[in-house]
């Protein structure tokens, strides 16, 4: 018998999608309403177009543009004041959005000559358009698109003729081919004494005067090409902004040819992008998933029944492509594992599923390339078949991040935005903070403090004496400005509590004060009140510099700097995927689960130590490093979590363990796959 997906239909899955077609008001049946709200966008109801293969199909470049004018003018998601709606009306904007887009993409799409372009307003914007006055410019839309139809869209849709159209494609060399975009780099010209005339200068240097429609340039030719006797009349000559690279040509064609040959490989060497090209962090496979523990199936197949009444998962579906044998050895697996995470955490099995609204899937909501992923928006985590072997505890951190921050009433994960989460921010911000930074000291923490602290030092000594010329001060004079200037540094922890007066009223810290008198009686001019108060704000630096030697100093965490790095060499969708807060967390929690267990299991956590690459040191050597905890960052990041645990626990929220007495019966086993 095939066994089947369980608990109630997760939907949103691959092999349910709309990827393909674009979006309808017919998928919003099988939307929650977080997916709405994330899922209904310009791209997803019209997709991105390739332009390129419109034109080569035989599409006039003026449609082609046009169209990703209309396109590129919608606003790209549903906008309007959500609070003062009703859900149903909210509802009626989303599918007035899907209509409007809908619309607009099917004219613009069918578009196929230049004349549709040029009634494009009359035969499909006319209609959504109320006019106010026959002798008025401005105009209303109706009620449904009233948040939709923008200026943008108004100004892009109404096309008199195409010479702006025209300029933007050159300029943007939209659907040039290559010979076309390094053509466009280049002047090609008629010499004839119609559009040139050779002239000189008063001193007597030659230029040319070049006439180009409406336009006059000015050339200055160099060497042969200054005397007008090598020119042939009725030939091409080539520009290069103002630079005349070559005369005499037969043709246009010629000319072309010759730009061509000679400039293309220099050309596509200059927009080749040098920089190296960021690969795909791909884990290894596990080639055995080994499990040594306690033996809670006795053996037995687990049932998706088994993994809803142990687990209380909302629902649990498989990809049409897994055979029975895949299906059931992926329920063996993830039942061990979780209940080896049940028993990591000391909390209930069915916490597992977080109060009932996770859902688990194997192999049918991935796109092949990814282990395994978890989706917010339906509150489920996949599993890529046996690549995805490894991931569990990661993906179930992201779900506890996620859900819990929602039971808190936060808006989303946890750890972005544990700040709007009253008493229990301290708990989540502990783990953040101690994931990013931590607290160093040493000597030669407070060597570079001391450096520091003297190099302000230096740095206030010299501006005041850039107020005093010394040919201007007699010997007792300079005397005087050094003392001063000794006691500005001396007092600086004395005069700490004047300075936000001082900066508001530009008096009262008595050795600048005495500074600008001095100043005054040698130079003739006191010290203006702005290069006061910026000797007040250099005083307070020597004050914070010198009270911060000895102290420890709050520094990246490796795991934070490394995380950085694996952004550098490695690709992602995201931008910051790896140095992201919901990342790190979630590598950091497959460790401390890892940490936590008493066994190996690695259908759980195996990859919770394999986020290692390569990078060039200063020495030009090759360095490992981890975008995972270690030592001591990693030991106390546990600790940090073990109180995040136990905080949801007395939140009630998670529950300790009561269960696995029930179903351990201490059997202890190795299997592979």
């Amino acid at each position: 018998m095939e066994i089947q997906d369980f608990g109630e239909k997760i939907g949103g899955a691959k092999k349910d999608l709309w990827k393909e077609r674009g979006l309808s008001i017919e998928d919003l049946l099988d939307m929650n309403d977080a997916e709405k709200s994330k899922l209904i966008t310009k791209d997803n109801i019209w997709k991105k177009t390739n332009y390129q293969e419109l034109v080569e199909g035989g599409l006039p470049i003026r449609v082609a543009y046009f169209i990703k004018t209309i396109r590129d003018a919608l606003p790209t998601k549903p906008t309007f004041l959500r609070y003062s709606l009703s859900q149903e009306e909210i509802e009626g904007r989303l599918e007035d959005y899907i209509n409007f887009v809908s619309d607009l993409r099917n004219a613009a799409m069918s578009l196929s000559t230049e004349n549709e372009v040029l009634n494009f307003y009359d035969n499909h914007i006319s209609k959504y358009i109320i006019r106010k006055a026959s002798y008025s410019h401005y105009v209303d839309v109706i009620p449904s698109v009233k948040e939709f139809m923008n200026n943008k869209l108004l100004s892009a849709s109404h096309i008199k003729n195409f010479s702006q159209i025209d300029r933007e494609i050159r300029k943007k060399l939209f659907c040039y081919t290559d010979d076309e975009k390094v053509l466009a780099n280049f002047g090609i010209f008629v010499y004839n004494k119609e559009n040139v005339e050779f002239d000189k200068e008063s001193d007597g240097r030659t230029f040319m005067r070049l006439k180009n429609g409406y336009n006059i340039f000015f050339l200055y030719p160099e060497g042969e090409l200054s005397n007008p006797s090598n020119w042939r009349d009725n030939t091409i000559f080539i520009l290069h902004g103002r630079d005349i690279i070559k005369n005499n040509l037969e043709s246009i064609d010629v000319a072309e040819k010759f730009i061509l040959e000679n400039y293309k490989e220099k050309s596509n060497n200059k927009n080749t992008n040098t920089k190296t090209r960021k690969k795909r962090f791909v884990p290894k496979q596990l080639e055995n998933i080994i499990r040594n523990g306690e033996n809670y199936r006795n053996n037995k197949d687990i049932t998706g029944e088994d993994m809803t009444t142990t687990f209380n998962f909302k629902g649990g579906e498989f990809g049409n492509w897994l055979s029975d044998n895949d299906r059931q050895q992926s329920l063996n697996f993830g039942y061990d594992a979780l209940l080896d995470l049940s028993k990591a955490l000391s909390i209930s099995p069915t916490d597992i599923s977080l109060g009932g609204k996770l859902s688990i899937a194997f192999g049918s909501r991935g796109s092949g390339s990814a282990l395994a992923h978890y989706e917010p928006l339906r509150e489920v985590i996949n599993l890529t078949k046996m690549k995805g072997a490894g991931s569990l505890a990661h993906e179930w951190g992201h779900a506890l991040d996620d859900i819990m921050g929602k039971q808190l009433g936060l808006s989303g994960f946890m750890t972005e935005n544990y700040r709007c989460s009253g008493p229990s921010s301290e708990v989540i911000k502990d783990v953040v903070e101690n994931m990013k930074y931590k607290m160093i000291s040493g000597d030669e923490i407070t060597k570079k403090q001391v450096q520091e602290y003297e190099k302000h030092i230096n740095k206030t000594k010299n501006v005041i004496n850039s107020f005093f010329p010394e040919e201007h001060l007699t010997k007792e004079q300079l005397e005087m400005k050094d003392k001063l200037i000794k006691d500005l540094i001396d007092n600086a922890e004395k005069n700490n509590e004047k300075f936000y007066d001082y900066i508001t009223t530009g008096t009262g810290i008595k050795e600048i004060d005495e500074l600008s008198n001095l100043r005054k009686q040698t130079v003739g001019r006191a010290i203006s009140k702005d290069e006061r108060i910026n000797i007040a704000h250099l005083q307070e630096y020597i004050f914070h510099n010198k009270n911060q030697i000895g102290k420890p100093v709050r520094v990246k965490t490796d795991f934070y700097k490394n995380s950085i790095m694996f952004d550098d060499i490695y690709s992602k969708t995201e931008h910051g995927y790896w140095q992201s807060t919901i990342e790190m967390f979630a590598r950091a929690f497959a460790c401390y689960v890892s940490d936590k267990l008493n066994n190996r299991s690695d259908y759980l956590c195996g990859h919770a130590d394999l986020a290692l690459g390569l990078i060039p040191n200063k020495d030009n050597e090759l360095e490992l490093i981890k975008a995972f905890p270690e030592g001591e960052e990693r030991q106390l990041i546990n600790e940090k979590i073990d109180k995040l645990i136990q905080f949801l626990k007395e939140k009630n929220i998670l529950h300790d363990n009561n269960k696995m007495q029930d179903i351990n019966n201490n059997l202890e086993f190795d299997y592979d796959y």
